[in-house]
């Protein structure tokens, strides 16, 4: 009986503790006007806005949802009034700005583009964790990113969305 009750007791609490985490519900969805797929963890959500980079403004759409406190983006801006010598700056910009919006120092050299960007920073006094991507495709700025704060954002959930960006040929 008393193995029994144990048994139970921990059932319980593996119940208890599972409907505490959060729940990722995996769905792929076309992004960046088509140009790409991605699986979000969540039901997605749709912005758009003007975003200046590096004094050049762009209009720049977010497909995000949100699992806890993470969040989980793909957003693009059409770089096809942004003549070819600026398009690498752009890039450059917005890796910088991944950095900056975490109150960390922005490495000296970026990654090639479609690598992948880990930064260990702090929002509103925490620790966050934010993991990315930024490719220059054709006349897309791309960007894939999770983040969150760094105990409520699983590694492996980060890093699957990131790697599950998939461009259409």
């Amino acid at each position: 009986m008393a193995t029994l009750l144990g048994r139970l007791g921990a059932a319980v609490l593996a119940g208890a503790l599972a409907a505490c985490s959060p729940t990722y519900d995996w769905r792929e969805l076309d992004v960046a006007d088509g140009a790409a797929r991605a699986a979000f963890p969540a039901r997605v959500r749709t912005e758009s806005r003007t975003v200046t980079l590096d004094g050049t403004p762009l209009a720049y759409t977010l497909d995000a949802a949100r699992v806890d406190q993470a969040v989980f983006a793909v957003g693009h801006a059409s770089l096809a009034d942004v003549p070819d010598a600026r398009r690498q700056a752009l890039a450059q910009a917005l890796m910088r700005s991944l950095y900056q919006n975490l109150k960390a120092t922005p490495p000296a050299d970026f990654p090639a583009p479609g690598s992948d960007i880990a930064v260990r920073g702090e929002a509103g006094g925490k620790p966050v964790l934010l993991l990315a991507r930024v490719w220059l495709r054709g006349d897309l700025l791309i960007e894939a990113v999770a983040t969150g704060p760094e105990d409520k954002l699983p590694r492996a959930e980060a890093e699957t969305f990131v790697h599950s960006l998939q461009f259409r040929q």
